[in-house]
C-alpha cells in the first residue's frame, strides 16, 4: 500500500515539474522576442455600393391613329350618361339606356338635342336592354326585377316582375308580344312573355345548366333566340324549347349578345374574362361555327351592319370590330383611352328614309347605307366614317385575321 502511494506522489511531482518547465520556457522566450505583439482582429470595412443613376425613361410617341379623323365624339350632357344599350326610332332619333347610378333613358334627336328621363332617381334601376315594341313605344329590361315602357314623349311606366329576378334582355317577338331573357336568384332562369299592357303572360323555364340568359332576338324562323351562360337557346311562340350548348374544351366563352345576320343566321359574341374573344354563327338548324377575334377582348355587343357584315364592340380592347360573313375580322381602335364600348347598332341615314344624324358627315356616295352606332362607357357616341358610308363606332390599325372552328 505504501508503495502505491509513493508512486502516485512521484507521478504528481513529475507532472508539476513539466508544467513549471513550460511556463519558464514561455517567460524566457518572451525575453528573447521583446517585440512580439498580439494583433487584434480587424473590424470589417463596410463596402459602399454607389446608388446607380436613374436611367432616363423613354416615352415613345404614340403612333397616330389613322382612323382618328373619321370619328366624331358626342359626350352626353348631365344629368345623363353611362350609355349601355342603344337603338334607333322611326323618326331618326337615337335612344339608349343609361346604366349604373344614372339609371335612366336617354334620347338624341335628329336635330342634335339631348333628353334624359330618370327611371327611379337613384341606383335602384339598371336598364341593360331596349327594343322597339309593336305598339310604337320603346321597352326596356331592368335587372332590378322589372321592365318598362317608354312612350315617344318620354313617359316611363315600370312593371315589376312577379317574383324577384333579373331581366337582362328584351325583344319584340314574332307574335307582337315582348319576350324577356331573365336570370333567377334561385338558379331557375326563364324566358318571359309579356303583353303590350305590361302583363306577364307566360314563363318558360330553361334547363338548370342554362345559367344566365342575356341577349334575346327574334330569329328568321319565327322563334326567339337567346344566349345562355354556355350555349344558345331557341324558343317558339308555342313553347317548344331547343338548347344548343357550346362544345367543351375548345376555349368557348360565355355568349353575351346576339343578332340576326345578313345571311339569316344567328350571330353572337362570346365574352372571355381574359384574352381574345370569339364570335359564333349558328344556323336555324343548330350548326355552329366559331371565329376567333385576334387582339379583341371583352366582346359585348354585335349588330348587322349596312355593308353585309357584322359589327361588334370589344370593351377590353377599346375597339370595335367588323367580321365578314366568311369570318374575316378587322379591328378599329378607338381614338380615346378607356372608352370601353358596349352597345352597337345600325343608325339612321337619309338613304333609309330617316333624317340624318345631327353632326354633318363628309361627302359620301348616294349608295351609302345606314351607319352603325355604338355606346361606350364615358362617352356617348363615336361615329366612324369610311369613304362610302358612316358608322358610329371606332377603329384601329386595320388588321385582318380569320380563324374559325366548326362544330355541328
Amino acid at each position: 500500500m505504501q508503495t502505491k502511494i509513493t508512486w502516485a506522489l512521484l507521478g504528481a511531482g513529475a507532472a508539476l515539474l513539466v508544467v513549471l518547465g513550460t511556463m519558464t520556457g514561455f517567460l524566457l522566450g518572451a525575453n528573447h522576442f521583446p517585440n512580439l505583439r498580439v494583433a487584434p482582429t480587424p473590424s470589417p470595412v463596410a463596402q459602399i455600393i454607389p446608388t446607380p443613376s436613374p436611367r432616363a425613361v423613354v416615352v415613345p410617341s404614340p403612333s397616330p391613329n389613322p382612323f382618328a379623323s373619321r370619328f366624331q365624339e358626342l359626350p352626353i350632357p348631365k344629368p345623363g350618361g353611362t350609355p349601355y344599350a342603344i337603338i334607333t326610332a322611326p323618326d331618326g332619333a337615337v335612344w339608349f339606356t343609361e346604366a349604373e347610378c344614372t339609371s335612366g333613358i336617354g334620347r338624341l334627336d335628329s336635330a342634335g338635342a339631348w333628353q334624359h328621363w330618370s327611371i327611379t332617381g337613384n341606383c335602384q334601376s339598371q336598364p341593360l336592354a331596349i327594343t322597339r315594341g309593336s305598339d310604337g313605344n320603346l321597352w326596356f329590361a331592368d335587372v332590378w326585377s322589372s321592365y318598362g315602357r317608354v312612350s315617344p314623349a318620354g313617359d316611363i311606366t315600370r312593371f315589376p316582375m312577379p317574383e324577384p329576378s333579373y331581366p337582362t334582355g328584351i325583344t319584340t317577338g314574332p307574335d307582337g308580344n315582348l319576350w324577356l331573357a331573365v336570370a333567377s336568384p334561385q338558379g331557375k332562369p326563364f324566358i318571359a312573355k309579356v303583353g303590350l299592357d305590361g302583363t306577364e303572360l307566360a314563363e318558360y323555364q330553361l334547363s338548370p345548366g342554362a345559367g344566365e340568359p342575356r341577349g334575346i332576338v327574334t330569329g328568321p324562323d319565327g322563334a326567339v333566340w337567346f344566349t345562355e351562360s354556355a350555349g344558345i337557346g331557341r324558343l317558339t311562340p308555342s313553347g317548344i324549347l331547343n338548347e344548343y350548348p357550346l362544345p367543351e374544351g375548345n376555349g368557348s366563352g360565355g355568349p353575351y349578345q346576339l343578332t340576326v345576320g345578313p345571311d339569316k343566321n344567328i350571330w353572337f359574341v362570346e365574352y372571355m374574362p381574359e384574352g381574345d374573344g370569339r364570335i359564333g354563327r349558328m344556323t336555324p338548324s343548330g350548326h355552329l361555327t366559331e371565329f376567333a377575334t385576334p387582339g379583341l377582348g371583352g366582346l359585348q355587343w354585335i349588330t348587322a351592319g349596312p355593308d353585309k357584315a357584322l359589327w361588334f364592340t370589344a370593351a377590353h380592347s377599346d375597339a370595335i370590330g367588323r367580321i365578314s360573313l366568311t369570318g374575316v375580322v378587322t379591328s378599329y381602335q378607338l381614338p380615346s383611352l378607356r372608352a370601353q364600348p358596349v352597345g352597337i347598332m345600325t343608325g339612321p341615314d337619309e338613304t333609309s328614309g330617316s333624317q340624318k344624324p345631327p353632326a354633318t358627315p363628309p361627302a359620301r356616295s348616294a349608295s351609302s347605307g345606314s351607319q352603325p352606332d355604338f355606346s361606350s362607357t364615358g362617352w356617348a357616341f363615336r361615329r366612324w366614317r369610311s369613304s362610302t358610308r358612316d358608322c358610329r363606332g371606332c377603329c384601329s390599325s386595320a388588321s385582318s385575321n380569320r380563324t374559325s372552328s366548326t362544330r355541328s
